[in-house]
């Protein structure tokens, strides 16, 4: 009722003040025109015709009134044309707002009603901009999250199968390592369902409280050395290694080392040995890889996949990870905050 109200002053503001304009120039019309024809009777000798005088009159005063008439419907209606300009750039903001062109604000100007239904449009087209952007980053996010879900199934899937290869195989092997192959076979093909299950679930994170984060770590580790060494020399360096307790996605962690693992089948060189060295200091686990590159990488264009993924999950612990090429060597640095 308020923005009513101020809009209704206004147009009487306008009808004011085309009235007022119109009675002075209605005051103004009938003195000049008045003493204008007077004179002129004077100056032929019939000031004293009292009824050539009022005929004068009422003609003058009928002239100068539908002058003023005329006067005040053209100034009232350019006064109040601009406010309705004002309407025409409303209609232009709903009509952008309807094509979806979001960069289209309507300028703010006064304060009736028409300027609350200007800031009403530009908050729809700031909100419908905003859910456009954050649609666009979810789904952008989305798929990252697919293609890092593909690449890191695929690293379990090659131990699944190798293992399985292994065990098909007609080797003379001991009882303890059979075991030790179906074992982590069925690890592995666990660990694949349950990333499948992330995916079904959107990323869904599954965090436990560790009071022996040392001796989960180790058992990541050691997996992870397992599938290693099958083709490289791998040492590693528990001399700086103690207990740390925390928050932690048990698959995440895997597929932290999934990722590394990944990453040294294709481009370290399997002549050399490749460096793992764990250590907990100041509240922080703290991860180096280290191995030396292949000369003959793969012809397969590296987008950075598994490290940008290593990074993602870093950083929901509120870690760090920076990895470099120097030469022939590259080196990687895990560092996550943990109580210890």
């Amino acid at each position: 009722m308020l923005t009513k109200k101020k809009l209704s002053k206004e147009i009487l503001v306008l009808l004011a003040v085309s009235v007022v304009i119109s009675i002075f120039l209605f005051a103004f019309l009938n003195n000049t025109v008045s003493s204008i024809c007077y004179r002129y009777l004077e100056h032929i000798g019939k000031m004293n015709n009292d009824y050539l005088l009022d005929v004068v009159h009422i003609w003058v005063q009928g002239i100068c009134l539908l002058a003023s008439v005329i006067f005040f419907v053209v100034v009232f209606l350019f006064l109040l044309g601009q406010k309705l300009l004002y309407l025409q750039e409303i209609i232009s903001g709903i009509e952008a707002l309807r094509t979806h062109r979001m960069d289209y604000m309507i300028p703010v100007e006064g304060d009736n009603e028409f300027t609350e239904l200007a800031r009403s449009i530009n908050y729809l087209s700031q909100t419908e901009q905003e859910l456009i952007r954050k649609e666009a980053v979810l789904t952008a996010e989305r798929e990252q999250f697919i293609r890092s879900i593909a690449h890191d199934i695929r690293t379990p899937l090659t131990s699944v199968l190798s293992y399985s290869e292994l065990l098909a195989s007609k080797k003379n092997r001991t009882q303890e390592e059979t075991d030790a192959y179906i074992d982590l076979t069925l690890r592995k093909g666990h660990q694949m369902k349950e990333l499948m299950e992330r995916l079904l679930e959107n990323n869904v994170r599954h965090t436990e409280y560790f009071e022996n984060g040392q001796l989960l770590l180790q058992q990541v580790v050691d997996d992870w050395e397992s599938v290693l060494s099958e083709a490289f020399s791998v040492e590693i360096d528990w001399s700086e290694y103690s207990n740390f307790t925390g928050h932690f996605d048990i698959q995440e962690i895997f597929r932290i080392f999934d990722n590394l693992l990944s990453n040294i089948k294709k481009y370290a060189d399997a002549q050399r040995p490749v460096i793992l060295r764990l250590s907990v200091q100041d509240n922080q686990l703290k991860l180096e890889q280290s191995n030396y590159i292949r000369t003959d990488p793969p012809e397969v264009e590296s987008h950075h996949l598994g490290l940008t993924t290593i990074a993602h999950i870093v950083s929901q612990y509120g870690g760090t990870v920076h990895w470099k090429c120097a030469e022939e060597q590259f080196n990687i640095t895990l560092q996550i905050p943990v109580n210890v």
